[in-house]
């Protein structure tokens, strides 16, 4: 028995806290900055009280007939739903509810490759069988394009699909053709969900991309906690219209979600929705106009470029958020993983992401003027030394990733016994397993796919590149889980 009284995860983040660093990465209320006031105080002030539980008078979220009813009504007057509910198990848990409520067994959903991997995890829950859209990359950033609306139409008529599941906008900040899709998918009577889980402040500046519901969305789950000011794990699902039964969504998440959630969570969505309904209009415009400033310095500086802000139809991508600056470091010399580093270290910045050309940082309603300075000048002074080595090359030859034939459903692949092999013996195999290279997160292998030689090869590419893989066992990959033989579901290596 441990008997130490040591506490490592406390410890760890006593001495984050004391770093005192400029936070360009989630949660969006950086460390309190971006909280309704009143909120902060309460927090600062005495936390433990608020942590409660369904006492009279606190209500119920699995019945709610009181003050979360009525905050939840609140949220939806505010970002436009006939029906909105508070999740404290992030997004993720809306993205299962919102699969579950309109997909059953055996249907047929239609996707993009570049889901999180939330979206499989409700496929395996639903039994639903995915059904992909192509997966075209922008070759400068390596980042995934939004679909465009003629590969969801087409995909419609291929399929028949119970619904058509949308990210919007991307982790890159970079949004498709919403409203477009929607207006195919409803003529066909089917329903559009939407993981808008980096677009909850959409409703609050005309200088951002449209919200999901303004442009027809069905469902949508927004990430509050993302880009607005919750605690993190503080997400909203919000329902309009008549293609989803409300209460089946419901019902969903009252077996998904937990039967003693936080008061604190359900108070700081409260709270955002006060605050944002107060002030969210100047407080959005003004961080939109922080990061267009910074964005215009950095734009002039030699060897750094940011990702564009402008729309262009024919690459699928309509609009984009310029809150979200993916910026190349390329021309430095310098790899993003040693950008980061450089910026945390020499000048205290996080930034949210790292990879091998790219910083990713996120502008947010918690950030200031002065964190907006004080990033301009690292990058500025970053930029003034010469380069030792040549700039990276970049890893992609080509325009779309190849999507490997489904064999299984995500849930039949999920049960089904399994066992682990050498990763040029997978040749022919089912996986097992997700592999999905990061970034930028689409996945080269989901369960119940077929393992061609092409998609090894790639894989040994992604790994030459020292890119980092999410969903494998073996986090190194010279092994991979497949499928085994699983008599219930017939010979997987007969496909």
């Amino acid at each position: 028995m441990v008997r130490s009284g040591k506490t490592p995860l406390l410890n760890a983040l006593a001495r984050h806290r004391r770093l005192k660093t400029i936070p360009f990465h989630m949660p969006g209320h950086k460390k309190g900055k971006g909280i309704q006031p009143r909120f902060a105080r309460l927090m600062k002030t005495d936390p433990f009280s608020l942590d409660m539980t369904e006492v009279p008078g606190l209500d119920d979220l699995h019945n709610p007939g009181g003050p979360i009813e009525e905050a939840q009504s609140r949220a939806a007057q505010l970002f436009g739903a006939d029906r909105t509910f508070f999740l404290i198990n992030g997004t993720t848990v809306g993205i299962h509810a919102a699969i579950l409520a309109v997909c059953k067994q055996g249907d047929e959903i239609l996707l993009p490759r570049d889901i999180h991997r939330s979206v499989i995890g409700a496929c395996i829950l639903a039994g639903a069988r995915p059904r992909y859209l192509p997966a075209r990359l922008n070759r400068d950033f390596f980042i995934p394009l939004p679909p465009k609306v003629e590969e969801v139409a087409l995909g419609l008529q291929k399929y028949p699909a119970k619904a058509v599941f949308q990210v919007y906008p991307s982790y890159y900040g970079l949004a498709g053709d919403l409203a477009g899709v929607t207006r195919v998918a409803h003529n066909l009577k089917i329903p559009v969900i939407v993981d808008e889980a980096h677009g909850a402040h959409f409703k609050f500046s005309d200088r951002l991309p449209a919200p999901a519901l303004h442009l027809g969305a069905d469902i949508c789950i927004q990430s509050t906690h993302k880009t607005l000011g919750a605690l993190t794990q503080a997400s909203m699902l919000h329902v309009r219209g008549r293609l989803v039964d409300r209460g089946e969504v419901a019902r969903q998440l009252g077996i998904l979600q937990t039967t003693s959630p936080s008061y604190l969570l359900m108070a700081s969505l409260d709270s955002a929705t006060g605050h944002m309904e107060f002030s969210g209009k100047s407080l959005v415009d003004e961080t939109v106009g922080l990061a267009n400033r910074v964005r215009e310095e950095i734009n002039s500086l030699p060897g750094i470029r940011c990702l564009g802000t402008e729309g262009s139809g024919d690459n699928g991508v309509f609009a984009t958020d310029p809150t979200k600056m993916y910026i190349s470091v390329r021309g430095t010399g310098l790899t993003g993983y040693q950008a980061a580093d450089r910026l945390l270290k020499r000048y205290g910045i996080q930034v949210e992401l790292g990879d091998r050309f790219n910083i990713l940082c996120m502008f947010s309603i918690g950030n200031t003027s002065e964190d907006a300075g004080k990033l301009a000048a690292a990058l500025r002074e970053m930029a003034a030394v010469k380069p030792r080595s040549k700039a990276a090359e970049t890893l992609l030859d080509f325009d779309t990733l190849p999507v490997p034939r489904q064999i299984l459903t995500p849930r039949e692949a999920w049960f089904a016994r399994k066992r682990k092999v050498l990763l040029d013996d997978a040749i022919g195999e089912v996986a097992g397993e997700m592999v999905a290279p990061y970034p930028p997160g689409i996945p080269v292998l989901c369960p119940g796919e077929k393992v061609t030689h092409d998609i090894v090869e790639l894989i040994r590419r992604f790994k030459a590149e020292s890119c980092l893989f999410h969903g494998p066992a073996d986090r190194t990959l010279s092994k991979l889980t497949v499928v085994d033989s699983v008599p219930a579901f017939g010979d997987p290596r007969s496909g």
